[in-house]
């Protein structure tokens, strides 16, 4: 399988759905060999998103392309039904053999920690530099909110990982700061978990429940902010939600990678697809020009 498509800033997450039983590995395959075709060099996943890791390591093999960035996460782990945090030697050490060996590979490209305090991160740092020097790992980073971020941009991690889309930019500034240090940057949820799709409220597969009970849980967007993002929208005419939200988010050049994930395939191909697109000025400065998140463009 070989592709002439250049490299893309979209990278695809393997999570939510793509780690379950119910979602069909076939199925899984063929969006990661349409990733691939589309120039996606860069795939994130995590251990506790159920069977993903070992899904995208064996999509991976079959197709045997080479040059794949890959990234995963420790510090969550399941217990039967349960999540919890674990940012323990014993842990970590645990995690990126599991992750090693489900991924197929000698080394991991970019380890994050998931959602640790600052605490958690200062007493992970002798661990994480020994599986540097052990070469299990090639880059550490963290993925989460608040003072975390900031504090891996002051100790020298590699990479940030937070959300960012037009309806909340907490980050724009940790992000920029991050650029300046020389830190990988990716923004994840820059569509909102689909909630910019029309239909999102119209679920139709269990993929579409399971994403509808998951923004129902965690509650992160207000209905007024989405439909003053639509009625933006229709003031500009022209562009379909998914694509000015995306577009919105690459249009930032201190963001390196635009995380997207999806169980269907017409989803990745206009994702792909608006990511070719040429920004485009006014539908960037209508939405930048929104002020939907109460929190600020800080952290």
């Amino acid at each position: 399988m070989s592709s002439d498509e250049p490299r893309t800033r979209i990278g695809f997450g393997v999570s939510g759905p793509l780690g379950q039983r119910w979602f069909s590995e076939r199925k899984l395959e063929a969006l990661i060999g349409q990733a691939l075709d589309g120039g996606v060099v860069h795939f994130d996943t995590g251990a506790f998103y159920s069977g993903a890791e070992a899904r995208l390591g064996a999509a991976l093999k079959a197709y045997g392309r080479a040059g794949i960035f890959i990234s995963t996460k420790t510090g969550t782990r399941r217990e039967g039904r349960r999540l919890v945090k674990d940012f323990s030697e014993t842990a970590i050490r645990a995690d990126v053999a599991e992750s090693l060996r489900r991924l197929d590979r000698d080394c991991l490209d970019l380890l994050y920690l998931h959602g640790p305090t600052s605490d958690e991160m200062d007493a992970a740092r002798p661990v994480l530099a020994a599986l540097k020097r052990e070469g299990k790992i090639a880059a550490i980073g963290v993925c989460g909110e608040g003072a975390p971020l900031i504090r891996a941009i002051e100790t020298g991690f590699d990479a940030v990982m937070a959300v960012y889309n037009v309806i909340d930019r907490r980050y724009e500034a940790t992000f920029a700061t991050a650029k300046r240090n020389g830190l990988m940057t990716v923004a994840i949820a820059p569509l909102a978990q689909g909630l910019f799709d029309p239909k999102f409220f119209m679920p139709s597969t269990p993929s579409d429940i399971w994403r509808l009970s998951r923004a129902a849980f965690r509650r992160r967007y207000r209905r007024r902010e989405i439909d003053a993002f639509r009625s933006a929208l229709a003031d500009l005419g022209r562009l379909d939600p998914a694509d000015a939200a995306l577009g919105f988010v690459l249009a930032n050049s201190d963001i390196d990678i635009v995380m997207t994930t999806t169980t269907k395939p017409r989803h990745l191909a206009q994702s792909l697809a608006a990511a070719r697109k040429p920004p485009d000025p006014a539908a960037y400065a209508a939405l930048k020009s929104l002020s939907l998140d109460p929190d600020g463009g800080g952290a």
